[in-house]
């Protein structure tokens, strides 16, 4: 299935009905079986599923790495996803957060860089309005980025992508283009990363979860500028003794 295809619409114009071709995103649901843990429904685009099921185990905590899965089948056309657990992992939901280093300092100039070519690059969140997308970067550019109808789901999919290949989270930092909610805040801090960056907002409870854990976040990244709500600290030059205190 693709990702978006065109459909008949009408549209009131200037006092006028006017029949046209619009641009609309699918949507499917993936049923995802934790065999002996969990069965959940996940509403998601048609594209990277096995990376989704892999980032959502890992976000939700369910596993800490890889090998903590015995088995994954991933069947796109039927929506079934099946995922059994090794033993010792099995009836257990990792509680742990991963320690984030007060160390990694980020470059702005290079962020700012990281966030035009991120929206240079969102061609179908332009055109259709109806797609988000994450993106896993650091100051020598963008590593990778997914693409969902979820806001939740497209972190859930740079983490798989991300545990595939081996990368790092804990010296990168994610930028997003939905707002920012408490629970996507959790979703950084289960898997470890220092900084999220958003071209939205974040509520008062995703600070306040953000502040408790020490990740940096950022809102309104817009052309040359974004909003610093916690540790500011790693931001490169930033006055941290004078800044939300």
């Amino acid at each position: 299935m693709t990702l978006a295809d065109k459909r008949n619409i009408v549209r009131y114009i200037n006092g006028e009905y006017v029949e046209l071709r619009d641009l609309m995103v699918h949507e499917m649901t993936l049923h995802l079986n934790i065999l002996d843990v969990a069965h959940k429904a996940l509403y998601c685009s048609p594209s990277e599923l096995f990376e989704l099921v892999l980032g959502h185990l890992y976000t939700q905590r369910y596993i800490r790495r890889i090998a903590d899965i015995e088995t994954m089948d991933v069947d796109e056309e039927a929506g079934i996803a099946t995922v059994k657990l090794n033993t010792a992992e099995a009836n257990r939901i990792v509680t742990e957060d991963i320690p984030l280093s007060d160390k990694i300092v980020f470059d702005p100039e290079a962020l700012l860089r990281n966030q035009e070519r991120f929206y240079d690059e969102s061609t179908l969140q332009k055109a259709t309005a109806g797609i988000h997308r994450s993106a896993l970067c650091s100051d020598w550019g963008t590593h990778m980025a997914c693409i969902d109808v979820s806001r939740h789901n497209t972190i859930d999919k740079v983490t798989g992508k991300a545990l595939m290949n081996g990368v790092s989270l804990h010296d990168k930092y994610i930028i997003t283009s939905g707002r920012i909610p408490k629970d996507m805040i959790q979703k950084a801090v289960a898997i470890g990363i220092p900084m999220i960056v958003s071209r939205s907002t974040p509520t008062i409870a995703a600070v306040e979860v953000a502040k408790k854990a020490n990740i940096t976040l950022l809102g309104f990244s817009r052309e040359n500028r974004f909003n610093i709500y916690t540790a500011p600290y790693r931001l490169k030059g930033c006055p941290v003794d004078s800044l939300l205190e």
